[in-house]
């Protein structure tokens, strides 16, 4: 379990710093006002999965491990950043075209590699909020839900009061 997912950080870095020289390479070889925008903004979201994928440095990290970032360490929120690249690097020329296929084929592959290796998968990514769990009870001031709804309406909400 440990070397796959030694294996799949490393794959990820390379892929990763790969995207970088290409988006670099492409935005310098096309420094219109619109390219030089998607340069940038397609490089700082590489540069921040990368150092999600590094695991490191702690404290950029600790940046963004916040409850407004924390889906960057999901396999939901990695999967729509790789997306967001990917379909910019489709629009960069013929590596721009390799790379963005090699992306999602990588998110893919750690994907199906998760559902054969589902403890592998839990190392490399944070359970989500609606992860399912069936045997999974929310409590929230002392009060309990566990996931059902019995559809019964107790009258005391701001609406109630407006009449």
């Amino acid at each position: 379990t440990k070397s796959l997912v030694r294996s799949f950080r490393a794959s990820s870095v390379c892929v990763y710093l790969l995207n970088l020289v290409v988006i670099i390479n492409w935005t310098l070889y096309n420094p219109i006002y619109l390219n030089s925008l998607i340069g940038c903004m397609t490089s700082c979201v590489t540069i921040v999965m990368l150092l999600v994928a590094m695991n490191g440095p702690r404290f950029l990290l600790q940046l963004f491990d916040t409850s407004r970032f924390a889906f960057l360490f999901t396999f939901r929120g990695r999967y729509c950043m790789d997306l967001f690249v990917s379909l910019f690097l489709y629009a960069m020329e013929v590596w721009g075209v390799l790379m963005a296929t090699v992306t999602l084929g990588m998110i893919f592959g750690i994907r199906f590699a998760g559902v054969r290796h589902p403890e592998a998968f839990r190392i490399l990514f944070r359970q989500t909020a609606d992860y399912d769990d069936e045997g999974t009870v929310y409590t929230d001031a002392g009060d309990t839900y566990d996931g059902t709804y019995d559809g019964t309406y107790d009258g005391n909400t701001l609406e109630s009061g407006r009449r």
